[in-house]
C-alpha cells in the first residue's frame, strides 16, 4: 500500500502542474451533500483498492489506472520473510515492481454511465485526491461540466469525516 501511495504522490506530482480544467475541489462533506441531491460519485481508484479498502457507499467504481505487480527475485522475498520471523520489520515494498496503467476505457464508460442516469454532477474520488484531479481533468476536456474533485480523497477525506462506506 506505501507503493501505491509512492505512485500516486508521483502522479500528483506529474499533474499537480497541470492547469485545473474541472469545476473545482471540494470536501468530502460537500461531495456527500452533493451525492443526496443526485450527483454521481466515481471512485476512480483500482478495483482492489475499491473492494477491500472500502469506498463511498453508493460510488461507482471506474478506474483511471489498474497496477501491474511483478514480484522481484524470490531471494528478497525470502529475506524479507526471515526478517519478520526475527520480528524485524522489512520493507515489503521492495518486493514488487509496480507499473500503473491508465485504463483505455475509462472515458467511454463515464459515457455511458452519464446516459444511464444523466447526473447534474459528477464527483471523482481516489485515495487521496491526486488521481481524481487527473481524472476530473480528463473529463472536463472531454466536455463534461460540473465534475468536481474530492480533496483528501476517500482514505483521508471521507473515512476521516465518517462519512457513509462500504467495507468487505
Amino acid at each position: 500500500m506505501k507503493k501505491i501511495a509512492v505512485i500516486a504522490l508521483l502522479a500528483f506530482a506529474l499533474f499537480a502542474s497541470q492547469e485545473a480544467f474541472y469545476e473545482d475541489d471540494i470536501t468530502p462533506k460537500e461531495a456527500f451533500e452533493m451525492q443526496k441531491k443526485g450527483a454521481v460519485i466515481i471512485d476512480v481508484r483500482s478495483a482492489a483498492e475499491y473492494l477491500y479498502a472500502g469506498h463511498p457507499k453508493g460510488a461507482v467504481n471506474i478506474p483511471i489506472f489498474e497496477f501491474n505487480y511483478s514480484p522481484k527475485n524470490i531471494d528478497i522475498r525470502i529475506k524479507a520473510s526471515k526478517m519478520e520471523q526475527r520480528g524485524k520489520k522489512a520493507d515489503l515494498h521492495k518486493l514488487y515492481d509496480i507499473t500503473p496503467i491508465e485504463n483505455g476505457k475509462f472515458l467511454e464508460d463515464v459515457k455511458k454511465l452519464y446516459s444511464k442516469l444523466k447526473p447534474k454532477e459528477i464527483v471523482v474520488i481516489c485515495r487521496s485526491g491526486a488521481r481524481s484531479e487527473y481524472a476530473a481533468n480528463i473529463l472536463a476536456k472531454n466536455g463534461f461540466k460540473n465534475v468536481y474533485n474530492v480533496e483528501d480523497g476517500y482514505i483521508f477525506g471521507w473515512k476521516r469525516d465518517n462519512l457513509p462506506s462500504v467495507t468487505e
